[in-house]
């Protein structure tokens, strides 16, 4: 009997050690499977500057640009934000076909920043497209909220209209040169991916929200 019961727990021993290396074997298949690092399902929606939300009630989706870096040195920086609303009820059927696409730029400096004529003028792939003046409003409490940087004195900003037309350009981009006021720059390739991308999904956004 104690020779049947030391075997019958030698089984139970063995089959316990088979299905942990099993166990082990599947997991590091799991591992192999997903780059290092990478958790798609916690780090994406973080990760994702474009977010696209639809309003259950209204019906009303709204495209996000989160804010971008467009212009940057250590005294000065300056972001871009987007956001566009499409499904909302119209008055008339015409209105339907207008994307209006509302862009916040934000500047925050150590000292005063001379703009010059505030004017706002892209090149996108060699085209010209300009929206006009900025008008830059200065906030009167920088340090509420939080919104200002460390080191950083003066918040600025302005809200510029992108209309469908320069929604299209964007999105066919692969080269973006900027012009604000006396500040000229070259937006970076990883910028230009990422306004492309939004573009392109605000237009989407707008032919469905027109389907609807």
């Amino acid at each position: 009997m104690k020779s049947k019961s030391v075997l019958a727990t030698g089984l139970l021993f063995c089959l316990a050690i088979s299905t942990l290396h099993a166990t082990g074997q599947e997991r590091a298949r799991d591992d192999r499977s997903t780059p290092q690092g990478a958790d798609s399902s916690k780090t994406s929606p973080i990760d994702n500057p474009i977010e696209v939300k639809t309003d259950r009630f209204s019906n009303v989706t709204t495209v996000t640009l989160k804010p971008q870096v467009i212009f940057e040195k250590p005294d000065h920086f300056i972001t871009i934000e987007i956001n566009t609303k499409l499904g909302e009820k119209k008055l008339y059927d015409f209105e339907k076909e207008v994307v209006q696409a509302y862009a916040t730029f934000e500047s925050q400096s150590k000292g005063p920043v001379d703009f010059g004529d505030e004017e706002l003028h892209y090149i996108i792939n060699g085209q010209a497209l300009s929206a006009g003046k900025a008008n830059f409003k200065v906030d009167p409490y920088p340090s509420i909220g939080g919104k200002l940087k460390p080191g950083f004195r003066i918040r600025e900003f302005t809200v510029k209209l992108f209309d469908g037309r320069a929604l299209e350009q964007f999105s066919k981009a692969n080269r973006i040169e900027m012009r604000l006021g006396s500040i000229e720059t070259t937006l970076s390739n990883q910028l230009v991916a990422t306004l492309r991308e939004y573009a392109t999904q605000a237009l989407a956004q707008h032919k469905m929200a027109n389907g609807r």
